[in-house]
Parts: structure tokens; C-alpha cells; sequence
């Protein structure tokens, strides 16, 4: 919980979805009506967070997923000159799928990752050879000036994500560049789904941004924003079973035994619209 508007500092905030979230009366910007302390996160940010409480298998999951990044890279590289892309940074980096993948289409770039769980960062050190460290992001200390960071869906899960935009601003050269992906609240399915978008389930998700107040954020600790869109993510169809019909629900058995016949390698691109991915410059 909340006591002032993390993008506007308005104090103000109204209880919506029978007081599960709250939303800012000034700006609109949405957060979960909790409070959150560094012993809930650490419960929550597990090994087991990638192996069934979020994901069905994270590893196992390994192709879809950089079949994403793959995408996402395609598209900065529209937008972006590769080859400006010089010291990079991802906060939650999990197992290091997007690191491997950058490093293979840019071979020169510095690298760097952080995440919290130590069974990722190891995972990620030992099998794929990137360079990544278990820390909290807020408490490293960065070498030389960033030309990129990238966030892919961290944002919503952090307690203070002002502080993380904060500290990437005072450590990314001018001109340099942060990406972020998180769900837009104010997009089509979740306000016609109010309370039952699948993006609320707070401790894990504990912020909702808007196209509107994410650029607001950046524009305060001073980005522009160069670049919002809205593209598909490709999905393992276990995981969409996983998260549809098992994933907090008490199932019978016949739900289960389906999930097991499902092809593991079988996936699918899906849109619905309210995913953003946004890229901000330093000015």
C-alpha cells in the first residue's frame, strides 16, 4: 500500500475491485492496496516462482520465450542503431534467456544482468555463460555510463519501481535508451474485465501502469518517449492451459491429465492488446 502517487505524488487514492487495488484520484495510475516489506518479496521471488506458481517451466519454456526477445530485438533494431547499443543492462534477468540472445546478435556489447534468485542467476551463470549477478538492482554499483536497460515484464512486480527508473536515468548516457514491457491497464480487456484481468494478482503484480502514466513516469526522471507498441507474445499452449484452468484453482483430475497430453513444444503468438512495450531516450 501506497501513501503517495509513485507517479505523480498526489495523496489522494480511491479503493476500485472491492479494495483489492487503488487508483491515484489525480493521475490514474493503479497499485495494489498491500503493503509490501523485503520478506514477502524474498517468499515470493523463489525457484518455485518459475517452476508452477508464475510459470509451468520456465526452462522448459526456454524456446518460446526467446522467440520473444527475438521479436523485441527486431523491433529496437527498427528503431535503434545496433551498434549504439554499447553497455548494456537488464534488471530481472531471470535465467539469462534474453542475455544469450543478445549476445549472440551483438557480439561486442557489454553485458550485464541482475535478478534476485539465486537458482536462475546460477542456472544462467553455469549452462549459458552470461554475465549475471544476484542483487538487487538498487544496490549495485554500475561501471562507466549504460547506453541501454532493459526491463521485460519486471516493473509491475516491483515495490519501487520509481527508484529503479530513478537510478537507470542518473546511470544511462544521454541519449541512451530504456525498454520496458508491462500490461496496460487502461487498454480494452482489462477494463471490460475489471477485477478479472489476468494481470491482477497482487503480491506478485503490485503495479498497473497505462501507456499514460508510464510515460509520465520516464518523462518525470527525464526521458521521452520515442516508440509504443502493442505486439503479440508467443505463448506455450501448456502454459495458457496452465494459467487458464490450473494455475490458484482447485481442478479435478481430468484437467490435470489433459495438461500432461499437451505437446510441450507446441506454441502459439496471441494478442491481446494490452501488453505495451515502450522505448524511452535520455534526453
Amino acid at each position: 500500500m501506497t501513501e503517495t502517487c509513485l507517479v505523480c505524488s498526489a495523496k489522494e487514492f480511491k479503493p476500485i475491485y472491492n479494495g483489492t487495488l487503488l487508483k491515484c484520484a489525480a493521475c490514474g495510475f493503479v497499485t495494489a492496496n498491500m503493503k509490501v516489506d523485503s520478506d514477502l518479496l524474498k517468499q515470493t521471488y523463489t525457484e518455485n516462482y518459475f517452476k508452477g506458481e508464475e510459470y509451468v517451466d520456465y526452462l522448459r519454456d526456454k524456446e518460446v520465450l526467446q522467440t520473444n526477445f527475438k521479436k523485441r530485438l527486431y523491433r529496437i533494431f527498427k528503431k535503434v542503431n545496433k551498434l549504439t547499443i554499447t553497455n548494456a543492462l537488464e534488471i530481472g534477468c531471470a535465467y539469462g534467456f534474453f542475455a544469450e540472445e543478445l549476445n549472440l546478435n551483438l557480439k561486442n556489447t557489454n553485458y550485464i544482468g541482475y535478478d534476485i534468485v539465486p537458482e536462475a542467476i546460477e542456472y544462467g551463470k553455469t549452462h549459458l555463460k552470461q554475465n549475471l549477478i544476484c542483487s538487487d538492482y538498487l544496490e549495485a554499483k554500475v561501471e562507466g555510463k549504460l547506453s541501454d536497460v532493459f526491463m521485460w515484464d519486471v516493473i509491475e512486480h516491483l515495490s519501487n519501481p520509481e527508484k529503479f527508473i530513478a537510478k537507470a536515468a542518473t546511470e544511462l548516457q544521454s541519449g541512451g535508451r530504456i525498454y520496458i514491457t508491462t500490461g496496460d491497464i487502461e487498454c480494452l480487456i482489462p477494463r471490460m474485465q475489471k477485477a478479472n484481468w489476468r494481470m491482477i494478482h497482487p503480491p506478485s503484480h503490485l503495479h498497473y501502469f497505462s501507456k499514460r502514466t508510464l510515460a509520465k513516469l520516464l518523462e518525470k526522471n527525464g526521458f521521452k518517449v520515442m516508440d509504443v507498441s502493442y505486439p503479440p507474445v508467443y505463448r506455450s499452449v501448456k502454459l495458457i492451459y496452465y494459467s487458464l484452468f490450473m494455475l490458484r484453482k482447485k481442478y479435478p483430475k481430468i484437467i490435470e491429465k489433459i495438461y500432461t497430453i499437451i505437446p510441450a513444444k507446441l506454441n502459439i503468438a496471441i494478442n491481446t492488446y494490452d501488453i505495451m512495450f515502450m522505448i524511452a531516450e535520455k534526453k
